[in-house]
């Protein structure tokens, strides 16, 4: 069976456990604009081709070719207990990034089935990219995928087996945009709310914002949030009642020390954003998990129940109980939160105690912040 019809019957997982998947990691040119050699400079506690490779080898992905050029003994050195095959282009300084993709297609075709192909200096593209275009590469008609972020195209590209003839018999006009222009629909643009597919570090100031992207990644901002709330296709009635819960939230705060308020509110507004799927708050956990929001997946995950109460008051509970106090868009008792779910399973004692375990650890919090219900 030809793989195209293959994959158009899998899922993201049954790719990832099926197919050979390799990335291509461009890195052979002068960084002539940016006066520095690029792939080398500092990202955190790492160099900005370590954090690119990281972020490959975090989705399972370990066929890895580099090509090299300009300083290339350099990478080779820094990456030398890495298994990673390299290339080198030795007309660095003549040629362009094309003709290094072309020497890396030539080494790894006959290994990989799909194939990432990223510029060395695009290391925070979301994990939630890389999936949902693995995901989207099923459709049979389809050769390459490529991202785009507000209107802006980006690196990685995905491309099918099949696409690799038709790179390596392109001329080299306008690259590889040239060959998606000749593919037209055997190509598809995806948009995501993913900042980091469109960032890279050609220019100084490029990699000042690379630098203060990777400081304030932890969560996203308010008008973010919103963006999110928008990709996921959140109702207005949803949108409403997190909106709501984050005003609550913000009134919690008021009373509490320590508190992150723009963390609690990231959460807030984004809490709800796989409502109406089964085990929503599981759902929509993971999706930010993927989008590189860790930390507010790790409140959106317990919104619906606690695993535990925190001694000391955190985050956490803040968006736990501000969302118990809220229902739909109206500021609500804990006992008139919980009463319809009550009347609800009153007939199911498995829910019901479910229901009573929520509403127990509300009044908790509760009594913990004011006083009393």
């Amino acid at each position: 069976m030809a793989m195209n019809s293959v994959l158009g019957m899998v899922n993201r997982k049954e790719i990832m456990d099926k197919y050979k998947i390799g990335v291509l990691i461009a890195a052979a040119g002068m960084s002539s604009r940016m006066k520095d050699f690029k792939p080398l400079m500092p990202m955190g506690d790492k160099t900005v081709i370590e954090t690119t490779i990281e972020n490959y080898k975090l989705l399972g992905i370990n066929r890895i070719v580099i090509v090299i050029g300009h300083q290339g003994y350099k990478i080779k050195e820094l990456l030398k207990d890495e298994d990673i095959i390299f290339v080198k282009n030795e007309s660095y300084e003549t040629s362009h990034m094309f003709d290094s993709i072309c020497l890396g297609i030539k080494e790894i075709a006959n290994t990989v089935d799909l194939l990432f192909i990223t510029p060395a200096d695009s290391p925070f593209v979301q994990q939630f990219t890389l999936k949902k275009m693995l995901e989207e590469i099923n459709t049979p008609s389809i050769k390459i995928i490529q991202p785009s972020y507000m209107g802006k195209n980006g690196h990685p590209l995905l491309l099918k087996k099949e696409a690799f003839r038709d790179i390596l018999d392109h001329d080299g006009t306008m690259g590889l945009q040239g060959v998606i222009a000749k593919m037209g629909k055997k190509c598809k643009n995806i948009s995501f709310e993913d900042p980091g597919l469109a960032m890279d570090a050609d220019l100084q100031k490029d990699y000042l914002n690379l630098l203060k992207f990777n400081e304030d990644k932890r969560y996203p901002t308010v008008d973010m949030c919103r963006r999110i709330q928008d990709y996921f296709h959140m109702t207005d009635e949803v949108k409403r009642h997190c909106e709501k819960v984050a005003e609550e939230a913000l009134n919690i705060c008021r009373q509490l020390n320590n508190i992150d308020t723009k963390k609690v509110v990231a959460a807030a507004l984004l809490h709800d954003i796989a409502k109406g799927k089964p085990n929503h708050a599981k759902v929509g956990a993971q999706w930010l998990k993927d989008m590189g929001y860790e930390e507010i997946s790790e409140i959106v995950a317990e919104h619906m129940e606690l695993n535990s109460i925190s001694s000391a008051i955190t985050e956490k509970e803040v968006v736990f109980l501000a969302d118990k106090l809220i229902y739909k868009d109206k500021l609500v008792t804990i006992n008139e939160r919980f009463s319809n779910k009550e009347n609800m399973y009153k007939n199911n004692k498995e829910a019901l105690q479910t229901v009573e375990r929520r509403k127990k650890q509300a009044e908790i919090l509760y009594n913990m912040i004011y006083g009393s219900c």
